[in-house]
This record gives C-alpha cells, sequence and structure tokens, in this order.
C-alpha cells in the first residue's frame, strides 16, 4: 500500500508539472505565422492542422497564458524560399507563352506548316526566271573570235498539274492539325503547371505539419525524460519516445526534398531554371477561376486531341489520293524571250547566229518562244506502286490512333468528373480519421499521466495523429487538383 500511495503521489505531481507547463502532446502547436499574417490555412482550406483549442477555464477564474516545453532542434528551421516566386497565376501564364518549351515548338510547328503550305501553292502559280550568258569563241588558228553576251527571260505556267492542285489543299489541312496540336499542348501545359503549383502548396503544407510533429515527438521525448528522471518513467520508454523522434525527423526530411522536388518541376514546366515557388497566400481557388476565362468548356468530341486525330486521318487519305495522282499527266506552257550580241573580232554574218565572216562587227538579236509539254508517266520502277502501300497503311494506322483518342478522351472527362466526388469523400473521411485521432491521442496523453497505458501507447497515438494531420493535408489538396482536372479535361484553351 505504502508503494502503491507513493507512485500516486509521484503521478500527480508530474501531471501537476505537465499541466501546469502547458505541455499538448496530442495537439500539434500550429506553424508560426509570418509578421503581420493571422495563422490561417490556404484559400478554400480549414484551419492549420494541429491547432487546438485553448482549454476552458472555470467560470470566474482568470484566463491562463499555457507554455510550451522548449525544444531546439535544426530541423525545426522551414525550408528555404524559392530563388523566384510567382506572385500570380497570371504570371505563371504570361511565363508558359513565352517559356514553355512544349509550346514553344508547338508554335513553330504551325509556322512550318505555313511555309509547307506556301511551298504548295507555288507549284501551282507561274515561275518566272531570267539568265544571262557571256561567252568566246575559240578559233582555230589564232583568228580573232567575236564574244557573245546573251540573255533570256522564261516564263511557264502549269495548266494541268492535279497533284499540285490537290496538294494545295492537303498543305492547308496540315497546318490546321498543327493549330489544333498547338491548341491542345496549351491545354496540357496549363494543366502540368496547375497541378505543379498545387504539388508545391500541398507539399509546404506538409513540410508544416512535419515540422509540428517533429516538434510534439521532441515535447513527448523530454516530457518521457522528466518522468525518468523523476523516477515514474523506465528507460524503454525513453527509447521508444527516441525512436519517435527519429521517424518524425525521416518523415521531415523525406517531405522537404518532396518540396524541392515539387518546385524544380514547376520551373521545368515554365521552361526557367532552378526552383519556383508560390507565396504563401497564393489561391488555389483563382487558378480555377482564371482557367475558366481562359479555357471554354465543349463536349470530349470538340477536345483539340479529339479534332486533331480526325484532321490527321483526313490527312492520310489524303495522301493515298496523292499517291494516286502520281499517275496523272503533267502538261505545261512556257514563253522564252532572249537577246544575243555578238561584238569585237569577226562578227558571223546571217543574222545573229548566222555562219561566215564579214569583218570585225557588232551585231544584235532577240527572239521570242512559246512551247507546251506534256508528260506522261509510264514507268518509273514501282516507286508510285510502293508509295500507295505506304499510304494506304498510313490511313488504317491513322484510323486505329483516332479511335484510341476518342476512347482516351471519354475515359479522361468521365474520371475526371468523377475525381471531384471520390477526393471530396475521401477529405470527408480523412477528416474524421484526423478527428478521432486526435480524441485518441489526448486520451492515451491522460490514461499514460494515469498510469494505465504504457509509452508505446503514447507513441502510437502520437504517430498515428500526426499521419492523419498528413492525410488530410494531402486529401484536401487533392479536391482541388481534380476540380482543375475536371475543367481542363473537357476544354478548349485557345
Amino acid at each position: 500500500m505504502p508503494r502503491r500511495r507513493l507512485r500516486m503521489v509521484a503521478v500527480l505531481t508530474l501531471a501537476s508539472l505537465a499541466l501546469h507547463q502547458g505541455v499538448s502532446l496530442a495537439q500539434p502547436a500550429p506553424p508560426p505565422a509570418r509578421p503581420g499574417q493571422v495563422p490561417q490555412g490556404r484559400p478554400g482550406q480549414q484551419a492549420p492542422a494541429g491547432a487546438a483549442a485553448p482549454p476552458l477555464a472555470p467560470a470566474g477564474a482568470p484566463a491562463a497564458t499555457p507554455q510550451r516545453i522548449e525544444v531546439n532542434d535544426p530541423a525545426l528551421a522551414p525550408v528555404p524560399p524559392a530563388a523566384r516566386t510567382l506572385a500570380s497565376w497570371n504570371e505563371a501564364r504570361a511565363i508558359i507563352e513565352q517559356r514553355s518549351v512544349d509550346l514553344v515548338v508547338a508554335v513553330q510547328e504551325v509556322a512550318r506548316a505555313e511555309g509547307s503550305a506556301r511551298r504548295a501553292l507555288a507549284q501551282a502559280l507561274p515561275n518566272l526566271d531570267a539568265s544571262g550568258e557571256l561567252s568566246r569563241l575559240l578559233a582555230p588558228g589564232g583568228a580573232d573570235a567575236p564574244t557573245r553576251a546573251a540573255a533570256s527571260i522564261t516564263l511557264r505556267q502549269p495548266i494541268l498539274a492535279p497533284r499540285a492542285w490537290y496538294g494545295i489543299g492537303t498543305a492547308d489541312l496540315a497546318v490546321e492539325v498543327a493549330k489544333l496540336s498547338l491548341e491542345d499542348r496549351r491545354r496540357f501545359t496549363l494543366v502540368a503547371v496547375a497541378d505543379a503549383v498545387v504539388s508545391i502548396v500541398t507539399t509546404e503544407r506538409l513540410s508544416e505539419v512535419n515540422r509540428v510533429g517533429l516538434r510534439s515527438a521532441l515535447e513527448l521525448l523530454e516530457l518521457t525524460r522528466r518522468r525518468e528522471r523523476l523516477g515514474t518513467g523506465t528507460k524503454l520508454d525513453v527509447v521508444r519516445a527516441e525512436q519517435d523522434v527519429a521517424l518524425a525527423r525521416a518523415t521531415l526530411v523525406s517531405g522537404d526534398e518532396s518540396l524541392r522536388r515539387a518546385r524544380e518541376a514547376l520551373g521545368a514546366a515554365l521552361g526557367l531554371k532552378g526552383e519556383v515557388g508560390v507565396p504563401q497566400d497564393f489561391s488555389l481557388n483563382g487558378i480555377a477561376t482564371e482557367l475558366g476565362s481562359q479555357c471554354t468548356q465543349t463536349r470530349t468530341d470538340q477536345r483539340a486531341d479529339v479534332r486533331a486525330a480526325r484532321a490527321e486521318l483526313e490527312l492520310a487519305e489524303r495522301g493515298l489520293t496523292d499517291a494516286k495522282l502520281a499517275f496523272a499527266p503533267y502538261a505545261e506552257v512556257s514563253s522564252t524571250l532572249g537577246a544575243e550580241t555578238y561584238f569585237g573580232g569577226a562578227a558571223p554574218v546571217g543574222g545573229v547566229g548566222g555562219v561566215g565572216d564579214a569583218g570585225d562587227a557588232t551585231r544584235s538579236g532577240w527572239s521570242w518562244s512559246i512551247r507546251a509539254v506534256l508528260t506522261v508517266p509510264i514507268w518509273d520502277g514501282g516507286a508510285r506502286y510502293g508509295d500507295l502501300r505506304i499510304n494506304r497503311a498510313a490511313v488504317e494506322q491513322q484510323r486505329a490512333r483516332l479511335g484510341a483518342v476518342e476512347r482516351s478522351a471519354e475515359l479522361e472527362s468521365t474520371q475526371a468528373a468523377r475525381s471531384v466526388e471520390v477526393a471530396e469523400q475521401g477529405r470527408a473521411v480523412a477528416e474524421q480519421s484526423r478527428d478521432l485521432a486526435r480524441e485518441t491521442a489526448r486520451l492515451t496523453q491522460v490514461a499514460f499521466e494515469a498510469g494505465t497505458v504504457t509509452s508505446f501507447d503514447l507513441v502510437e497515438s502520437s504517430r498515428r495523429q500526426r499521419q492523419a494531420e498528413i492525410d488530410l493535408a494531402v486529401r484536401e489538396f487533392e479536391v482541388v487538383k481534380a476540380k482543375i482536372s475536371a475543367l481542363l479535361a473537357s476544354a478548349s484553351c485557345k
């Protein structure tokens, strides 16, 4: 009986010490607020995880200011900010248009297609060439030979060129395909940047939660050591608390690395070097608002990638027709106007270009010719038949790709719409689990102080609470990410 009474006295003394020092192990403290800023969560989020309500004081009693156990650890310092920080989503959009590698490549693909279209049009337009010639005849026996100067200008115009005429429409269609690909690439780039921003906000929140968890684990370790010094704890309790600190520290290190990688991913998506971060007050809801103004909702079968796949199928079919037109005849008319002059030496007689020697003279003349040429392809070794087989295979391949793109777009839109509901349900479950974990940790702490549970139960309840806080933070941002993905799943972003 005396031993039991001594134990109860020690437990009551320790509990009184913990209450006077305001130890709140089961409710981790929120991260420190910036100067002049009220601590709060991200836009659209709940209060920071781990922010516990102050205990109610008895009626008429003065309010006491709780004091925490002071713990110092270098890992509690926040991750340094990124070298560059986005001020708003509009700034991110401007950087995307200027620096995004995928978007720049897609823009230049449109320029290349327009250049090919202009070249195809040139095959059906008149062709005007000019030429000049200066020559000297080397006469035998050292005779003085004349010098000949000639110039000509030739105009050619196709009058039967079915393949060239058909190629103009094919080239125009290729420009349309490039523009649709640019539109779809812009949508993908916006999705990638928005996901990167949400990932940064998520990992920053997790980094804060991890630091709260490490601080809570360090406070628990300090309390366990005090219990050991008072004789109510054991070395095993201290070792378990140290293991909990090691686990919290490992989680913190992994979370900080995820934050750095998320910043680097945002920089890569924007076409910038190094890490790019977002400010503490960056509005995730503002991203959805801005995207809604930039992109127009449409049906799944009218999405840019689906329309581009249809146009590519039409392009492949036109390629097959172009291969057939290689068997068609080709005709052109040309007209040449020329002039020539002989000077110095013995000029030829009989007119310009005549034969004979009439002494030193300078003689000039001109000519004009018109001709029409009809070319009928007969045999080229079978190359045209090979082109036919190649283009037929290309048509079948593109038809299969079109079916795959249509199914993928439909599936993506359906899953994106469903993911919002699933994410909201997951957040509700995570919030309930977090509340239960908090209450379990609180009750376990009370039971531990009363001596009815072991330090293992206390450490385990603290670990589960930290994990529940992390899960809730992830679920909250998954809701935002799902809404953005659903918005862009069936959108046209021009």
